[in-house]
């Protein structure tokens, strides 16, 4: 009894063992390695925004201009940044120091990006208002100069005039005026009372962005340097660095767990080995009493364990290869999905990113011109002795402008860069029509059972497989008004997907693919794909329902596509009609329950379980 109890003991322990190794040598998840790999390219982006975002307050501090649009968008997904990578940061879960020390990273990138948003925020508000009275002083001080002339305040429009260049020049980067020298003119202008008597609003609103300007240039130069010094960049590359080691530590505990699961297989086999020994030694004991038992027990143990050993490698071989091929179909339709929506979206990206490099070479033309207009209308009669000088001078200027116009066609370029901007958002609009139908098709952040509108399920398959239906298939769709049914919608997108493509592929050069729906009956509702394909040949459609028939050449086809198709109906109690005729092309009708009972449990040929798991990871990927 004691001998039992022991055994029973080390065998619920070596099992515990095999069990642990076991679950520690699994492979890394493919979305851990996707959410690995998400993070690490949000952190360059990171780094590029930042470094982007320096160089355009730069160049707003440099030409004092308000900083646009763009930079506001990048400040705001630079302080954005840190809540949308914790989620793809841990996806790997290993609770190991590693971890720790890429949370205490993040902790860091957080606070840094906190302090630098903060920062940026004061830098865009002061550099907008410092603009702001720059552009002032530039549009109404020759104004002002002019009216004081008119009313004959002589000295107060030369101290003006003085103060509006001088505070011009000294708003540059390299200015050559001294502060403390336009504080004086200010001071002077402000204490001549006759100025305010006759323009108290207008001279009131110059002094006031005057000493705007005198005030913010030096502690907005501080504030750009100061966020320059702010560590942001090494601050997400500690987090890079972190992320790749707790990625490697990751990584190598699984091949460490593959190791030492290796060697306890063999101790277990060793075990056995022994173990058989053993029993061997016994039996021989046992048979020497009774020799003619011995035989008759010897020739029907080798026979039962010839015939056991036979059939567990036939089985295991068996299950090896259903895993494999389970796994090749799911990456074929992946890869085929995958590489129709990559050319979608390359195809706006690319005139996107060629209409960006047009609007940049007319804006240049349109800087350049907007730069002489500038200058000629800078262009002040006081400027000159002789009024005639001033006038060619200003004919001259005029005369330049008018040449540019016509030489590089300006108002063509503004309607040519109106159009271009007209096709970037067409293409916009293309990008985000295909995301919304990507998010619709796989129906990820909803329930695995919802409502499932048939007909919106079938034009978003439509959108995801355009790349391989475009220049080959022309699509006819008859869609009637049906009620919504209880189905899970990614499963049935993808039965959409996979008959869809069977059909385009069934199409050897050009033809046409017809999809209706219609009420079947009271509580069904039928959906029917046909195409103008090669057909089935009537020997065949007794057997395309079967696991890993196909009529392809090998390599090309698992034989799966359609059994999945077929189990993931069942599952949802429905029904799979086919009608085929060679050389005239198939009809494959689905036909759906409107309220769902509860999924079916088992499947002949392979196992239900296993299929809609395959299709679960099909639409997770998507």
């Amino acid at each position: 009894m004691k001998r039992k109890i022991i055994s029973a003991l080390l065998g619920a322990v070596a099992v515990s063992v095999l069990a642990v190794l076991v679950m520690q040598s699994r492979s890394v998840a493919v979305k851990s390695h996707l959410a690995h790999f998400t993070a690490l390219a949000t952190l360059e982006r990171v780094q590029d925004d930042f470094d982007t975002l320096l160089a355009s307050l730069e160049d707003s501090r440099v030409k004092t201009t308000a900083p646009g649009e763009g930079a506001r968008t990048l400040a705001a997904r630079l302080a954005a940044s840190p809540g949308t990578l914790e989620q793809n940061l841990f996806a790997l879960g290993s609770g190991t120091s590693q971890e720790t020390r890429v949370r205490n990273a993040l902790e860091g990138f957080d606070r840094t990006v906190a302090g630098a948003s903060l920062l940026l925020e004061e830098i865009l508000d002061d550099q907008t208002r410092y603009a702001g009275a720059v552009g002032f002083i530039k549009d109404r001080g020759s104004r002002l100069v002019e009216q004081l002339r008119n009313i004959r305040l002589n000295r107060a429009a030369e101290d003006t005039f003085a103060l509006v260049i001088g505070t011009l020049d000294f708003a540059k980067a390299d200015a050559s005026v001294k502060e403390f020298e336009l504080q004086r003119l200010l001071t002077t202008l402000g204490r001549d009372q006759r100025v305010d008597a006759n323009m108290p609003d207008e001279m009131k609103q110059l002094r006031d962005s005057i000493g705007l300007v005198l005030a913010t240039k030096a502690p907005l130069e501080s504030k750009l340097k100061q966020l320059s010094d702010t560590p942001v960049l090494l601050a997400a590359q500690a987090l890079v660095s972190a992320e790749e080691d707790l990625y490697a530590a990751t990584l190598a505990s699984v091949d460490e767990a593959k190791t030492l699961l290796s060697i306890y297989a063999v101790l277990l086999l060793l075990a056995a080995g022994f173990i058989a020994w053993r029993l061997n030694q016994s039996y021989q004991d046992l048979n020497s009493a009774n020799a003619e038992l011995e035989v008759m027990n010897s020739s029907l143990e080798v026979r039962v364990a010839e015939r056991t050993e036979e059939l567990s490698t036939a089985l295991s071989e068996l299950k090896e290869s259903q895993v494999q091929l389970v796994q090749a179909e799911k990456m074929s339709s992946l890869g085929q999905l995958v590489a129709g929506i990559s050319h979608e979206i390359n195809t706006p990206l690319l005139y996107l990113a060629n209409n960006a490099v047009l609007l940049q070479e007319r804006l240049e033309m349109l800087k350049e011109f907007v730069g002489k207009a500038v200058v000629a209308f800078s262009i002040h009669p006081e400027s000159f002795p002789d009024r005639s000088e001033y006038q060619a001078k200003f004919v001259a200027s005029l005369k330049d402008l008018k040449h540019q116009l016509s030489e590089d066609e300006i108002p063509d370029a503004v309607v040519e860069a109106e159009s271009l901007v007209s096709d970037s958002i067409e293409g916009l609009d293309d990008l985000t029509t295909m995301a919304q139908s990507l998010k619709d098709f796989s129906r990820l952040d909803r329930s695995p059972t919802d409502s499932f509108n048939v007909n919106d399920g079938l034009e978003k398959t439509l959108i995801i497989a355009k790349n391989a239906l475009k220049h080959k298939v022309n699509i006819h769709k008859h869609l009637a008004e049906v009620p919504d049914i209880q189905c899970s919608p990614s499963k049935i997108n993808q039965v959409f997907l996979n008959i869809i493509t069977n059909a385009s592929q069934a199409i050897e050069e050009t033809g046409d693919v017809v999809i209706k729906t219609r009420l079947h009956d009271d509580d069904h509702v039928a959906i029917s794909i046909s195409d103008t394909g090669c057909g089935i040949p009537e020997e065949n459609l007794a057997k395309i329902r079967d696991p890993f028939f196909t009529t392809k050449e090998v390599g090309t086809g698992t034989g799966l596509g359609l059994s999945i198709v077929d189990e993931i109906i069942r599952g949802h109690n429905g029904q799979l009609l086919i009608e085929s005729e060679v050389g005239k092309g198939s009809c494959f009708t689905i036909v759906l329950p409107i309220k769902q009972q509860p999924l079916g449990e088992s499947v002949d040929g392979l196992e239900h379980d296993v299929l809609l798991a395959e299709s679960d990871e099909f639409a997770e990927a998507v």
